[in-house]
């Protein structure tokens, strides 16, 4: 008899766990399968209040991390910092370190970090903890984990901005950690950001576009408050004292107008910030201004594509070949989901009749840049990629400035020398300055196994 229960409750408990787990893969892999579409195109660009901003490329990680102290260093009113990754390592403490004086000193901080990032990276942190218990600090957690609404938990924020006062943001792709800012890591991401100067304080177009989007997403309900608990005097303040004697030049006062060039017209472009299957209506903004230029470069980490995706760099190079895409190659990239779906996908991707540089350089790069013509330059957070478009808050800003964009150029044409490039029809160039890597039996074996393993789940990636 007892035997009989015992075999009945363990019967009942795989039940359970069954529905468990058909609950969970039911609400992770489903919703994301259904693509909207746009509904209402975008207006484009408006020139409104250009004439108030200056701009700066931001392309070297040290550099990137002494302008964030810079912007900090001399906010009096209002920080804002929004991230998808922040981590308790070197530079992340460089920008605790600073953002706890600037509250200290009356500067009133708010912070919003991905929920999953923020649970994983964060929650274990005496350091961000002494950070978010100060009275003028309010840390925000985008959508955390819910198991209750699990098929929101695909929906991520992507976003990576920093706003200092009414008077400058740096806005792009680098999340707050050691792969991205300073020179603590000997591999690291190459990537990019843009930092926008008001010369007129607030009143510039982008700026106030950024401000609008940030309120936005910090009073959704999905935006959960960190708890404000921790030591309120510990390494945070010593560490401050570091910084400054460690980086002098981040705490001088910088010469904004010699720092930065003046655009014709900033735009800010941004996705649904919803926790739910997006509108790709920032993808649909980047394709207009593809699609009025004849000479377009994408430059990102890896492509993961969609069939409408597809159709759209199809329809790009309907008329003739104008679109050249620089990714990682296989044997560099850094993301092991991108590199197996363009093996994947390799011969899809050459049917749109795009070229392809598969950058093998020192380190991987993590850019997400387009180049349409000789005076459109498109920088921020978003990847070629179904998640990115469909799934994620991503932000982009589309500059008109021709100074810009034949910088930029340069600079990519310089990383295109360590590429191989590979025309549509499967022909390959390589460049003055590539040099192929020794094959990774183990990678090799690797990437074999996970080809077939993310067939069913390439729309979350």
């Amino acid at each position: 008899m007892e035997e009989t229960k015992k075999k009945k409750g363990l019967l009942y408990v795989r039940r359970i766990l069954l529905l468990l787990l058909f609950y969970v893969v039911i609400s992770l892999v489903v919703p994301p399968l259904f693509h909207k579409s746009v509904t209402e195109k975008t207006s484009g660009r408006d020139a409104e209040g250009t004439a108030q901003e200056r701009i700066l490329s931001i392309d070297n990680n040290m550099d990137a991390l002494l302008w964030r102290l810079r912007l900090i260093e001399q906010a009096q009113e209002s920080i804002v910092l929004v991230t998808f990754d922040f981590r308790d390592d070197n530079s992340g403490r460089d920008i605790m370190a600073a953002l706890l004086h600037a509250a200290d000193r009356g500067v009133q901080v708010r912070v919003i970090v991905d929920g999953i990032n923020g649970a994983l990276r964060l929650s274990g942190s005496e350091n961000f903890r002494e950070l978010a218990s100060h009275e003028r600090v309010e840390v925000k957690l985008y959508n955390p984990v819910n198991p209750v609404k699990l098929w929101e938990t695909n929906y991520r924020m992507h976003d990576k901005y920093l706003i200092a006062d009414d008077f400058a943001y740096i806005l792009g792709g680098r999340n707050t950690d050691d792969l991205f800012l300073g020179n603590y890591a000997k591999s690291y991401n190459e990537d990019r950001d843009i930092l926008v100067y008001e010369t007129e304080p607030g009143k510039g177009g982008s700026y106030q576009q950024l401000w609008e989007y940030f309120e936005r997403i910090w009073t959704l309900p999905c935006c959960e408050l960190f708890e404000r608990e921790g030591d309120t005097g510990g390494y945070l303040d010593k560490h401050y004292q570091e910084l400054k004697e460690k980086y002098p030049a981040a705490f001088a006062t910088p010469d904004w107008e010699e720092a930065a060039i003046e655009p014709e017209s900033i735009e800010l472009c941004t996705n649904p910030i919803e926790p739910e299957n997006k509108e790709p209506v920032l993808w649909g903004r980047m394709v207009e201004e593809m699609e009025r230029k004849d000479d377009v470069l994408i430059q990102t980490p890896y492509i993961i594509c969609s069939k409408e995706m597809y159709q759209d760099l199809t329809g790009l190079n309907a008329d003739h070949p104008k679109v050249e895409v620089m990714i990682n190659a296989v044997e560099k990239g850094s993301n092991p989901f991108g590199c197996t779906d363009y093996l994947n996908e390799k011969k899809n991707v050459q049917k749109t009749g795009s070229s392809i540089y598969e950058y093998l350089g020192d380190q991987a790069l993590h850019t997400k840049t387009i180049l349409a013509g000789k005076n459109i330059s498109i920088v921020g957070s978003c990847n070629l990629d179904m998640r990115s478009i469909y799934l994620d808050t991503e932000m982009m800003l589309i500059i008109d400035s021709p100074e810009l964009n034949e910088m930029l150029r340069s600079q990519i044409e310089e990383l295109a020398k360590k590429s191989r490039k590979v025309l549509p029809g499967g022909a390959v160039i390589d460049g003055a300055d590539y040099k192929a890597a020794k094959p990774d039996a183990k990678k090799k074996i690797f990437y074999g196994i996970l080809r077939v393993v993310i067939i069913p789940f390439r729309h979350l990636l």
